[in-house]
């Protein structure tokens, strides 16, 4: 590695890996893609070193949260606004600002010298020294936020750089302090979790795997089979992942599937799988000997499911893509329903459903700024249909669970409500004894409070349809 000849001068190693978080970014504005997608997509075609992959991961998904607060403060600073500058130039500025407000471990005046020796170098010295004169005011003011008293709004939107029309919903509901602390949450770096594979063996093998690798983790409590990493995901834990040991999955993923309760023997409906990690948990936690149906209306989601049945070594999980709206819906033709599904019901039926994802937007840092307010009815239409399509594929006897990794009423409780009053033979059942009160808001309700319970945010419901002979 080359040494620095000033303090902020880039490394090459660094000026590739900045390199390729400005076209990550660049690809994410012009498209409709996640963050996510466009990362593993870069990745597979870079031959970057794990360390270079992990800042570039950093950098991208601190843009991701911080992209709203850093377009106000650059707009603040710049006389002729931040619309002036060439796009490029734009997210670069963009990018350093990110770093400024989320990147404690580099000193403020390196990441500054660094981006200014940059943009002197592409753009000459006239633009370098706009670059230098803004991202020094930003590194060194007090941040000119809106005032807090006159407008909470538009400060919190700014200052934890979420949309606005998001923040006022929740200061509506919610109140401030739990609006504040979600949305400080939501600016956390999010933890990474490895579930193991209980087919492999029980907790001290999954430990002693653990050490062996050199993997610094903590175990997780109320969540047996998870554990948090407390180092760097790459390599070692990745290679587990690999290797068939560990799946990535937040623990707040697993409740759906208890409150499920899978036991051998079972016939279940995931109708909504892909990319597959409660399908996957559903066949560990019955011991590999349930008969899981995986349904998703989309092909290549469900490949990574594939992918995860293959590597995990996970048996008795039969993929189909179809739209799951359609199964036993009398209103289409047989010819239009996945074959497995047409005079079938299930003991069991999963709706994890598509929803708005704002018990996420901390690991999914730019789902903030891709929803729109006309989303959330949309999205209700889409898991009315979808919570009455599980209801046909459950037998008389049988359970269903509705979930959702939204923090939203209309899409969480008000769906539920909403399905029974039309369904007098679904009740709301009874919680299984594993799941921890704290976690229960009702009759066969739980959700998870991120900053209380230190993971995702989710809602789900455990309905019970009466038998025949009740």
């Amino acid at each position: 590695m080359s040494k620095l000849s000033s303090p902020g001068q880039l490394t090459s190693a660094h000026a590739h890996s900045e390199r390729m978080a400005l076209r990550v970014i660049a690809s994410w504005e012009r498209g409709t893609n996640t963050l996510d997608y466009i990362l593993q997509g870069a990745f597979q075609r870079s031959k970057l070193s794990p360390q270079d992959k992990a800042r570039v991961t950093e950098w991208v998904y601190n843009w991701g949260r911080g992209r709203g607060a850093a377009r106000y403060l650059l707009e603040d600073k710049l006389s002729r606004g931040l619309d002036s500058l060439p796009a490029k130039l734009r997210r670069r500025l963009e990018l350093c600002v990110c770093r400024l407000l989320y990147e404690e471990r580099t000193p403020k005046e390196v990441i500054v010298s660094g981006a200014v020796d940059a943009v002197k170098g592409e753009y000459g010295t006239a633009l370098g020294n706009v670059a230098n004169a803004v991202l020094r005011k930003i590194a060194a003011d007090p941040l000119p936020w809106p005032d807090e008293e006159t407008d909470p709004v538009a400060h919190l939107a700014h200052s934890t750089s979420h949309p606005a029309w998001i923040v006022e919903r929740w200061l509506r509901r919610w109140g401030k302090e739990r609006t504040e602390a979600q949305l400080k949450w939501n600016n956390l770096r999010p933890s990474i979790w490895l579930r193991w594979n209980a087919l492999q063996g029980d907790r001290d093998k999954a430990v002693a795997i653990l050490h062996a690798a050199d993997v610094e983790f903590e175990e997780a409590g109320d969540f047996a089979n998870y554990y948090r990493l407390t180092s760097s995901f790459y390599p070692r834990a990745a290679s587990l992942v690999q290797l068939g040991y560990f799946s990535v999955q937040d623990p707040s993923a697993s409740l759906a599937v208890r409150l499920l309760n899978p036991k051998p023997g079972m016939e279940i409906l995931d109708l909504c799988a892909a990319p597959g990690g409660k399908t996957t948990l559903m066949a560990e936690m019955s011991g590999g000997n349930a008969r899981i149906t995986a349904l998703d209306s989309s092909g290549e989601r469900l490949k990574q499911l594939e992918k995860s049945l293959k590597a995990l070594n996970i048996p008795g999980v039969q993929a189909i893509v179809a739209d799951a709206r359609r199964a036993r819906d009398n209103s289409h033709a047989k010819a239009s329903r996945p074959e497995v599904l047409q005079d079938k019901q299930f003991d069991a039926v999963l709706a994890d459903v598509p929803c708005s994802g704002f018990g996420v937007l901390g690991r999914r840092a730019d789902l903030r700024w891709r929803r729109k307010p006309e989303d959330i009815a949309d999205l209700v239409k889409l898991q009315k249909e979808l919570i009455r399509a599980a209801a046909r594929c459950t037998r008389p006897g049988g359970v269903m669970v509705y979930s959702t990794c939204t923090t939203e009423p209309e899409e969480n409780g008000e769906i539920v409500r909403d399905f029974r009053q039309n369904n007098g033979d679904f009740t709301l059942d009874e919680i299984p004894e594993d799941i921890p009160d704290r976690f229960k808001i009702g009759r066969g309700e739980i959700a998870t409070y991120s900053p209380r319970d230190g993971v995702d945010g989710i809602y789900a419901a455990r309905l019970a349809r009466k038998s025949d002979e009740s």
